[in-house]
């Protein structure tokens, strides 16, 4: 009779060795869910694996159904972070419409900036400065709320209020956030971008030469600040599909935008409002990608309701396009159709990380 290989009977050593060879997170894990000792020979946080690719979280259904993620959905690891009812403080940077700057925190009590325990508040888009393994990191978070920008260090016990009055009536004086460099932008829904320095508590007023609707601020891979303006097409009432250019900060004089067709080793993924994120393409799981290109997640009317945008469907599939010479590739077909509210349309890229 035949007898069957022991494979749970590997060396450690040998499996290690094994695992170390596996550039695939999917793979990682499979690879140590195989059998008890596969699990103890390979390390829970491996720091071999190279960046992959994004994944991508299509909307849920917004209509009889209650989603609930951990922060991390494939470690279920969380952050302890500070209630948004808590106590808070501000760091001192006085809005630059201020009437009376000079007195601006004489006049402002920290109530005014409260959040009751029964307020809901919707967090628009949270970034992180580094890995929350790391005490030093510092979580922005960007939210509908009477403060709609604070930070905090990981440990800290309250949210520091860095935003505090609006200017446009739609809710806000900005409409996405990015970090780079030791510096927080903001840019307004007319482009104009604010650098806060938080460590001398100051802002500075950047450029905003293009007057443009639906904007995503993003740092590119050598530090870059890059907006791409996401402009829908619809035809007869239905999306039928999006166009969208690329925007870099100039260095250069007086900062403005100047449009570009060249990224450099930059892959842009462009998901929902608030979410976009740039990868280095010589460091992506697979570099045969190339660099200097879009992602997006494409999304086109299926069934439209004008009464009722619940009862709308939307249909989605993934794009690749090149920036130098617009070429667009469909790259996974049709992903199928979502009924959602017509303002969460669009898709949720992660970045995923065993670490």
């Amino acid at each position: 009779m035949k007898m069957g290989r022991d494979w749970h009977l590997l060396p450690p050593e040998l499996l290690q060795v094994i695992g170390n060879k596996v550039t695939s997170l999917a793979d990682y894990i499979r690879f140590r869910a195989v059998c008890h000792p596969w699990q103890s020979a390979c390390s829970l946080r491996p720091d071999h694996l190279p960046l992959q690719l994004p994944w991508l979280m299509p909307p849920y259904p917004s209509v009889g159904q209650v989603v609930s993620l951990q922060l991390n959905p494939i470690t279920r690891a969380t952050i302890s972070l500070p209630l948004f009812s808590g106590p808070l403080s501000t760091i001192g940077i006085v809005p630059l419409h201020a009437i009376n700057p000079e007195n601006f925190f004489d006049n402002s009590q920290a109530h005014e900036y409260s959040i009751s325990p029964t307020d809901i508040v919707m967090v628009r888009k949270a970034i992180l400065t580094s890995s929350p393994l790391d005490r030093s990191c510092i979580v922005f978070v960007f939210t509908y709320s009477v403060w709609s920008l604070a930070y905090c260090k990981i440990g800290d016990e309250c949210w520091k209020v860095i935003e505090f009055e609006f200017d446009f009536p739609w809710g806000g004086d900005f409409c996405d956030i990015t970090y780079s460099n030791g510096f927080l932008y903001t840019v307004s829904p007319f482009a104009a971008v604010t650098m806060y320095n938080l460590n001398n508590r100051s802002r500075t007023l950047l450029g905003g030469n293009v007057n443009l609707i639906g904007i995503h601020l993003v740092e590119g891979v050598s530090g870059d600040i890059l907006l791409i303006h996401d402009r829908p097409i619809y035809v007869n009432g239905n999306l039928k599909e999006t166009e969208h250019t690329v925007y870099k900060l100039s260095n250069d004089g007086e900062p403005v935008w100047i449009e570009v067709i060249d990224v450099g080793q930059n892959v842009l993924f462009l998901g929902s409002d608030y979410n976009a994120l740039s990868l280095s393409s010589a460091n992506l799981q697979f570099p045969e990608w190339g660099a200097n290109c879009l992602c997006y997640d494409s999304v086109r009317t299926e069934k439209w309701n004008p009464e009722e945008n619940f009862d709308s469907w939307y249909n989605h599939n993934i794009k690749l396009a090149k920036l130098d010479n617009g070429m667009v590739t469909d790259i996974t077909g049709d992903l199928g159709s979502f009924q959602v509210n017509e303002l969460w349309q669009r898709s949720l890229w992660l970045t995923p990380s065993l670490l």
